[in-house]
């Protein structure tokens, strides 16, 4: 009985031991990335050929536009991560916006975050007073909206060669069911025509999980 016990105390400590070596060494346990809400964020689909567009439309997002022709696609030309981005191309129309969004169930009281990378295209950039920005609209079950929330918006001295975060965080209101996550262009006063930029990577989660 003596030796079982001095062998169980020895496997005991021996356990303890490697328990705390992987604290104080090696890291055991890494933190879990928080669940994603939006379907297709990155814009990888469909894939498209080199140097291939689609509309946005075609990727799991609704488009909307000020009633000027659609200037906004997927494009295989240059990406954050993986091979597609969002690309907008501007109208010289005053006060013209078009966008992109997606509608996500949310639960009232829980905080969100919502965010995703932009860059200016070298050959177009941006110019005049064409922006773009995010949004969330938070929405009830009627259908009507709850209130909204903006990101810092983007301009003439967006980086052409570094790819930019930019994001909004909230917590939805008592009454809200769902929120639309908007990506935006809008022309304002003194827009140029055929700038562009780009967007990628897009991210609603629960900032709770973060």
């Amino acid at each position: 009985m003596r030796s079982v016990k001095v062998g169980l105390l020895a496997l005991s400590a021996l356990t303890g031991l490697f328990v705390f070596t992987g604290w104080s060494g090696v890291k055991v346990l890494s933190k879990v990335a928080p669940q994603e809400l939006l379907s297709n964020p990155g814009f990888e689909t469909p894939v498209l050929p080199e140097g291939g567009w689609a509309p946005i439309r075609q990727a799991g997002w609704q488009s909307f536009t000020s009633g000027t022709a659609e200037l906004m696609t997927l494009w295989a030309g240059a990406a954050h991560s993986g091979n597609q981005a969002a690309r907008f191309v501007s109208h010289g129309t005053p006060n013209f916006y078009q966008g992109f969004f997606q509608a996500v169930s949310v639960t009232p009281g829980e905080t969100y975050r919502f965010s995703a990378y932009a860059r200016n295209d070298s050959a177009h950039p941006l110019r005049g007073s064409v922006i773009g920005q995010l949004s969330i609209e938070w929405h009830g079950a009627n259908g009507g909206e709850a209130g909204r929330l903006w990101s810092p918006a983007w301009g003439v001295s967006l980086s052409a060669t570094e790819w930019t975060k930019f994001e909004v965080v909230g917590a939805a209101p008592p009454n809200a069911t769902k929120a639309h996550c908007v990506i935006v262009e809008k022309g304002q006063g003194q827009p140029v025509a055929n700038c562009v930029f780009l967007v990628d990577d897009a991210s609603f989660v629960k900032a709770s999980e973060e």
